[in-house]
């Protein structure tokens, strides 16, 4: 993500996007920000929480259960919202929301205007409709289709931290599978290059696995 403060080109921004009235009060918080494509919107674990308007571009959202398991949400447009989950206390997701192209946004850092955003009717009663909208999506939603072995290359790329799955027992449980069948899975991947192995249980994605797992979720 690249970020630009040039109050000229907030202003240019802002007067684009039909939240203008209300964002406008939030204006010297604001600041641009520019993604490419097959970059991160937001994700879980990210260490700045944003409130975000989409200015220019397409955004696919989606979610990973923790079989693997791919459940496309939206595809956001221009005037979407993003980020409005963060301004609220709640466990952590697994929604993930990736650029299909090159993406501009306004954004707003939620930790430094938290305060000033749950004092404003206006912007409340703009988060409810987009949280409504989602929750529509969702509520109609169906995973995409996938193999097993397709789920394991998701699942270590989503769900596993460095993309190294420890522990098979574990691993084989969450996938809904024997661990006789993962060990397949992952014999197969290692001799393919896609995975190596680490340690006794433990595989690791390759960066060819890599864009071949986050080639599955753009499909979808």
């Amino acid at each position: 993500m690249k970020r630009f403060y040039d109050k000229a080109l907030i202003e240019t921004y802002l007067k684009k996007t039909k939240y203008e009235s209300i964002m406008r009060g939030f204006q010297e918080h604001l600041f641009v920000a520019q993604y490419d494509k097959g970059e991160f919107v937001t994700m879980p674990l990210q260490q700045e929480h944003l409130f975000q308007i989409i200015i220019q571009g397409l955004v696919s959202i989606y979610f990973i259960r923790d079989d693997g398991s791919v459940y496309f949400l939206a595809n956001s447009r221009e005037d979407d919202i993003l980020g409005e989950m963060e301004i609220f206390p709640h466990r952590l997701s697994n929604v993930y929301a990736e650029s299909n192209d090159d993406v501009i946004c306004l954004a707003l850092p939620i930790g430094a205007s938290k305060r000033m955003l749950l004092e404003n009717c206006q912007f409340l009663q703009l988060v409810c409709e987009s949280l409504t909208k989602k929750m529509e999506s969702i509520t109609t939603s169906d995973a995409a289709p996938a193999s097993l072995k397709q789920r394991v290359l998701t699942y270590m790329g989503y769900k596993c931290n460095g993309g190294e799955l420890k522990g098979l027992q574990q691993a084989a449980f969450q996938l809904n599978c024997s661990p006789r069948q993962l060990q397949r899975i992952l014999n197969q991947y290692e001799a393919d290059g896609m995975v190596a192995k680490t340690g006794k249980g433990a595989y690791k994605l390759t960066a060819s696995a890599f864009l071949s797992f986050k080639a599955l979720v753009g499909k979808i």
